[in-house]
């Protein structure tokens, strides 16, 4: 199971208060594709290191020494889409372990070898997956941002990143919404690092460049909110 069930909805202003303020400590803000990506980790461009990153990462938000948070919204999305991602993710295991067995049985006609394919298919990778998204939603707040509504609109209107290709208004919302928690905790604590993780490179990065990355107008936003913005779990690491 790796639905987000009884999910802790809070408003920022009770967070900050009631939540970061006592302790404060590192945040690290998930946006919904970088939630469900681990649940199909081998097929995001995943690799042994990024399920290490992901089980430090666990470990921290269980250890109440990171905060792990997200977006209200994404409780609908994550939802919506976690079942099809993992039918997706064991359907990919069997394909891989197809392909493989191919690849070994042409390398033995060729070679005059014994070698054997070893499936993956049936070493409960995918409950892996489950169990690590699992954990990490049991302790994450969803941030409930009726407040900015308006700011999303606004920011479609004037087709400003995320939404400068399409009007994209949960993505607008997801990004005011870190926007505003960050200037709210910045003058309780302007220590520890706050982390935007996303991985939807279609809307919060400018491909117009080489090498690609996020807009510039997102990333002069996040400098003057003391955010720091990651697309790839090695450079959340290397901020925790």
């Amino acid at each position: 199971m790796s639905k987000v069930d009884n999910p802790h909805i809070v408003s920022i202003l009770n967070f900050v208060q009631t939540i970061y303020q006592p302790v404060p400590k590192a945040l690290l803000f998930w946006d919904t594709c970088a939630l469900l990506d681990i649940l199909r980790l081998p097929y995001r461009n995943g690799s042994v290191e990024s399920f290490r990153i992901l089980n430090k990462i666990r470990v921290l938000i269980q250890s109440d020494e990171l905060f792990s948070v997200a977006s209200s919204l994404t409780i609908k999305e994550f939802n919506e889409h976690e079942g099809t991602i993992i039918a997706e993710t064991q359907k990919s295991l069997e394909l891989t372990d197809q392909y493989h067995s191919t690849c070994i049985d042409i390398a033995n006609d060729v070679y005059g070898a014994t070698y054997i394919s070893e499936p993956s298919r049936n070493k409960g990778l995918v409950n892996v997956f489950e169990g690590l998204a699992d954990t990490i939603l049991s302790k994450t707040y969803f941030i409930d941002t009726p407040e900015v509504a308006n700011l999303a609109l606004n920011r479609i209107a004037d087709k400003l990143p995320p939404a400068s290709k399409k009007n994209e208004f949960k993505d607008c919302v997801i990004w005011e919404t870190i926007l505003k928690l960050s200037r709210d905790i910045n003058p309780i604590d302007a220590q520890n690092n706050q982390i935007f993780f996303t991985v939807n490179t279609a809307d919060f990065f400018d491909k117009g460049r080489t090498p690609m990355h996020f807009y510039n107008h997102l990333l002069a936003e996040a400098a003057m909110s003391n955010l720091v913005c990651c697309s790839t779990l090695s450079e959340v690491d290397s901020k925790l």
